[in-house]
This record gives C-alpha cells, structure tokens and sequence, in this order.
C-alpha cells in the first residue's frame, strides 16, 4: 500500500467504527495522521478504537458518539472537534 503523507494533520471520519469508514480511519493512521471517530454506534465504536489502539499504540485516537442526521449535534460537534485539517 502506498503512504500518504499525513503526518501533523487531524482527520474527522464520520461513521469511522465499521466499514468503509474503518478503512479510511485505518489508512489514515497508517500514513500518520491523529483521527477522531464519530459514529452513532458507542458500542462499536469503543470496539473500534481499541482494536484500533493496539495496532497504532502511539497514534493519537479519539472518539465521539455523534448523530449527524440531528442538525444541532453535528454542529456542536464540529466545533469541538476543530481545528481539522480533513473532514470524512
């Protein structure tokens, strides 16, 4: 797999606990980037993020239960999360 260069960047990845979210979260940390996950799922997301931290231990892995399709909790949410440098 080839690495992007992501090195110092944040990424958001909506629905990032399973799926193609997963992938992206996954080839983020690979290529170096901090990466937060919002997922409505807790459950599978708190999953996610362990399995996620055992593979990247010194990656920075944050988690947020989020439902987009609320207006109010996707801004909200958007403003703790930022800075960002890219939103999934």
């Amino acid at each position: 797999m080839n690495q992007l260069d992501m090195q110092g960047r944040h990424a958001v990845v909506t629905g990032g606990a399973s799926g193609l979210g997963l992938a992206i979260v996954q080839r983020l940390l690979h290529s170096g980037a901090r990466v937060t996950v919002w997922d409505y799922d807790q459950k599978g997301m708190d999953k996610a993020v362990a399995d996620l931290r055992q593979q990247w231990p010194s990656s920075s892995i944050e988690s947020v239960q989020v439902n987009l399709t609320q207006h109010a909790q996707a801004v909200s949410y958007t403003h703790l999360t930022l800075p960002t440098i890219l939103l999934v």
